[in-house]
């Protein structure tokens, strides 16, 4: 692990040269100059925009983070091209810059480990400086979406002239996934942030027949939530990542008197838009309590591959508690459109049963979506996320000195976890309650709980 490192930190001080070279020609301007750019940006909201992007914006504006003693995704989210990504070599396909016309399809991976790891070639710094290497997986037009309706009007665009789209939410993405060249690149980075004006506290009172879901989904998402036994929500927008998320509900918490807990990623700049869509582990932040990322989801809101504009979610579920869940089973999804998908004010939204030639099955979308991908099936533009009880945190740190007696309790508190988490938390006289409270990430010494806990007994016990 440390030469991996070492090499890793190599790659990245050879890679230098690429932020000194302003006066490269943009070897992509212009993609796509036969295209009618001019009859999308008339369609866009006034805030939106549509830039051209080259190689000397990836270099120039997300190269020089990486420089830093200790860079950050919170730097590169923000930077006007909206192309960087999480790690410099991303920026290159399968992150190996080696030029190819082909895909290495004649290459091995050994080859790969050597390039990237063992030893770079003296001439791997002329790859990274090269705007014309045929490896590189930048797109070159980006759109700032800020409404729906600009992401209807990408879409649209795209569809009748054969382009293809990629999506960015936060770009939290170690596998490059939201870049990709010859697309057009939603950033949905400027898109409307819901979540500090976004919670819901529902109210029994507000809604008229409890006992059905309106036609428009307006009371979809309280009561399936009174399904679950919680009465507030949150909603998130197309672009916001979980430090928004995380912040509006300090501040509400500040605000109303500690109420609300929101199950999400580790990380501030993993976005619900991706983590949601791929499970979402929560060990820091209630998951085994609470459940994955995914079961957190109550109503969708994304514009399909057709350009329709759609809000779904459960609206028929039964008691499945007599099988130890303790949640409701989903037993059919509906959804609506937007009739005036074209309209960017959104207090004029009007959503309507979809036309029959869309031929949109809803029950099979929302479990695709929540699991498959979302940005696969479409562009998700906002997400309404369940919202449980306050519980007060307790974080526990186990330490070690480098010394020969604390390494040997090592395996003992590895041991420890496993059996308060997952095996036999009664072997530690630890009720099962108390055991899904308490979680943690991989191989962190870290131990997270919320409300009472007994954790320090636990390990007094088991020692």
């Amino acid at each position: 692990m440390a030469y991996f490192a070492g090499a890793a930190r190599f790659l990245l001080l050879t890679a230098v040269g690429i932020t000194g070279n302003p006066s490269t020609a943009n070897a992509v301007s212009g993609w796509r100059s036969d295209l009618d750019w001019a009859a999308l940006t008339s369609k866009l909201s006034s805030s939106a925009s549509l830039i051209d992007t080259s190689y000397d914006n990836y270099a120039g504006e997300c190269g020089p983070e990486f420089y830093q003693p200790s860079p950050t995704n919170h730097a590169l989210i923000d930077q006007p091209s909206g192309m960087c990504l999480p790690h410099l070599m991303l920026g290159w396909e399968m992150s190996w810059a080696r030029p190819s016309e082909n895909g290495h399809l004649n290459q091995t991976f050994n080859q790969a480990f050597e390039d990237l790891i063992l030893k770079p070639p003296a001439d791997f710094q002329s790859w990274l400086v090269d705007p014309t290497n045929p490896r590189l997986n930048l797109p070159s037009k980006v759109l700032f979406p800020v409404v729906a309706s600009d992401v209807v009007a990408a879409v649209n665009f795209a569809k009748e002239n054969g382009l293809e789209i990629s999506v960015k939410n936060s770009g939290h993405s170690y596998q490059g996934a939201s870049s990709k060249k010859n697309t057009l690149l939603l950033n949905m980075n400027r898109y409307t942030h819901y979540a500090p004006t976004g919670i819901t506290n529902c109210d029994t009172s507000s809604i008229a027949v409890p006992s059905w879901v309106a036609e428009d989904l307006s009371n979809q998402a309280c009561l399936l939530s009174f399904a679950k036994n919680k009465s507030s929500l949150i909603r998130v927008g197309g672009g916001e990542n979980f430090d928004k998320v995380y912040r509006a509900v300090i501040a509400a918490n500040e605000k109303e008197g500690y109420k609300y807990h929101v199950v999400g990623g580790g990380a501030g700049t993993v976005s619900p838009m991706g983590w949601s869509w791929q499970g979402g582990l929560a060990g820091t932040t209630g998951g085994r309590l609470y459940g994955f990322g995914v079961d957190q989801v109550v109503q969708l809101e994304m514009v399909l591959p057709n350009g329709a504009h759609v809000k779904f979610g459960p609206t028929d579920w039964e008691d499945a508690s007599a099988e130890g869940f303790t949640v409701p089973r989903t037993k059919l999804v509906s959804g609506v459109c937007r009739s005036n998908p074209d309209e960017h004010d959104e207090e004029k939204w009007i959503w309507e049963r979809c036309p029959e030639d869309f031929d949109i099955d809803f029950n099979d979308l929302w479990f695709a979506v929540r699991g498959g991908g979302g940005g696969t099936w479409g562009v998700v533009t906002s997400v309404l996320l369940q919202l449980h009880d306050y519980l007060p945190l307790s974080p526990y740190a186990f330490n070690l000195p480098p010394s020969e007696e604390c390494s040997a309790i090592a395996p003992q508190f590895e041991e420890f976890k496993a059996h308060y988490y997952i095996s036999a938390p009664y072997l530690l006289n630890v009720t099962k309650e108390h055991s899904f409270a308490c979680g943690s990430s991989d191989e962190q010494t870290f131990v997270w709980c919320y409300g009472d806990d007994d954790v320090k007994q636990a390990w007094t016990r088991f020692l």
